[in-house]
């Protein structure tokens, strides 16, 4: 072998190599600390969808990968402790959604002996439910002080900042923005249709319309910590992500999560009862970011009929209208003759081609998952959430009524935007809102061990003392 070719294998061993190192160190530190690893994660979902599956490690996306290694620490962490925690009626609702789903679309497609079954790509979408409930499971099962929920969220809206400047700077087209997106993060071919006139930019999310519903949710949860007045998050800290996430939301030129914030702005507010004064400041940033993207939110808004040509009234956005017309010729009648049980995530021969990779609807796309059963049971879980985020609003602890406002306003928003896109579970979205769940339904338990120690450790046995002598019994 020559020289050139043997160090060309060697250097090509380095990734690998580091990615190996990487893992290891890990998986020492959170079977070390389990704070750490669910830190890690958290600031890598964001950082890390974008590069694809296959890239650095084969068949799974980074994200991925760094979920199963925290998760084989934890396992070696907690298997020596068993500890059994109770279940909660959130472990309930996420459960009964996730694994219900799973368990629909494959009996679908056993009992019906569909080729598909051993298709990847399906079943990667039979088993995606199943992420957000190992998330979810994780973060909600995991002993996590007040300082480590702090620092899980604050590298969250830490790497929110990140996305949403990389977009800003693809969109106003920076030097070597562009660049760096398309080498580190390339978009997938089927990314762009004929309603983007212009570039839009992905980030590190892999979709244009992922780094929309991600700038809106941490924006929501920068708001909610603000609203709540937690004491240990500084106002100008949450200022600069509620400023930041909000030119990522605009610089994403994504319609639904921009007309879905007013709605998920007052939820929160209602919900605090309180208006921060950082609100007037992400106003005005709202304000400049439409007006220093104004050329290309025009020309977005002109191409798809938002903006009527007199520019004083609104209508239907013709990309959403095509939707209505797409779902009314093909997707809803190929669901028809499957409406109670779907068909296993698999699109009908009828539907073209083209379109089998934009249905763009939450609902029909989980109807097409588990039919009439599955929007039933994704309904119940949005459900769940509310009825238990309403009843923490009267709880004593800032955290738990902030992660409730947060959880409150992510369902109401999945449910709106999910009549024009599958915005639920889009890649690093979805793994964020499974966290935020998670650590929701974990400041529930910590609560309620709390009161539960509380009337114990005030009652105290009854003690003798030892500087009075009993009294000698009388012998007769």
């Amino acid at each position: 072998m020559s020289e050139p070719g043997f160090i060309s294998q060697v250097l090509a061993l380095y990734p690998p190599a580091l990615a190996l190192m990487g893992a290891l160190g890990l998986l020492a530190l959170t079977a070390w600390r389990p704070a750490i690893g669910l830190a890690v994660y958290a600031f890598s979902i964001s950082l890390t969808t974008g590069l694809g599956r296959g890239t650095l490690i084969p068949v799974l996306r980074p994200n991925e990968a760094i979920l199963l290694v925290v998760v084989c620490g934890l396992a070696l962490h907690y298997l020596p402790r068993r500890q059994r925690r109770p279940i909660t009626g959130m472990d309930v609702g996420v459960g009964a959604y996730t694994i219900g789903a799973v368990v629909i679309s494959s009996l679908v497609l056993i009992l019906s002996r569909s080729p598909h079954l051993f298709d990847p790509d399906t079943l990667r979408g039979i088993l995606s439910p199943l992420q957000l409930l190992l998330v979810y499971a994780v973060y909600s099962r995991v002993d996590l002080g007040s300082r480590a929920v702090q620092a899980v969220l604050n590298v969250t809206m830490l790497a929110s900042i990140f996305v949403s400047l990389l977009a800003v700077a693809e969109l106003l087209d920076l030097p070597g923005a562009r660049d760096f997106g398309s080498t580190y993060y390339p978009p997938p071919a089927n990314v762009f249709n004929a309603f983007e006139p212009g570039y839009r930019p992905i980030s590190t999310l892999g979709h244009y319309s992922a780094v929309g519903a991600f700038a809106t949710v941490n924006y929501m949860l920068a708001l909610t910590l603000s609203t709540m007045r937690h004491p240990e998050f500084p106002k100008l800290w949450l200022s600069l992500v509620m400023v930041v996430n909000l030119a990522g939301l605009v610089a994403s030129l994504t319609w639904a999560p921009l007309l879905a914030l007013p709605l998920v702005t007052i939820v929160v507010l209602w919900y605090g009862r309180n208006v921060p004064r950082q609100l007037g400041m992400t106003v005005a940033a709202l304000a400049i970011a439409m007006l220093l993207f104004w050329p290309a939110v025009s020309s977005r808004g002109s191409a798809q009929g938002v903006i009527s040509s007199g520019g004083s009234n609104l209508v239907i956005p013709e990309s959403f209208a095509y939707r209505i017309r797409v779902w009314q010729a093909f997707f809803v009648p190929a669901l028809a003759d499957n409406f109670i049980f779907g068909t296993g995530t698999v699109i009908p021969s009828e539907v073209p081609t083209p379109l089998t990779n934009f249905v763009d609807n939450e609902y029909l796309r989980e109807g097409f998952r588990a039919g009439l059963v599955g929007i039933t049971l994704l309904l119940t879980m949005f459900a769940t959430v509310v009825f238990v985020a309403v009843r923490s609003r009267a709880s004593p602890d800032p955290m738990r009524r902030s992660l409730a406002a947060a959880c409150l306003g992510m369902v109401l928003f999945f449910a709106f935007v999910g009549l024009t896109a599958e915005y639920l579970f889009f890649a690093g979205v979805s793994q964020e809102f499974a966290m935020l769940l998670g650590l929701f339904s974990a400041s529930i338990l910590g609560e309620k061990t709390a009161s539960s120690r509380a009337p114990r450790e005030g009652r105290r046995e009854p003690t003798l003392d030892r500087t009075m002598r009993p009294i000698p019994s009388l012998r007769t």
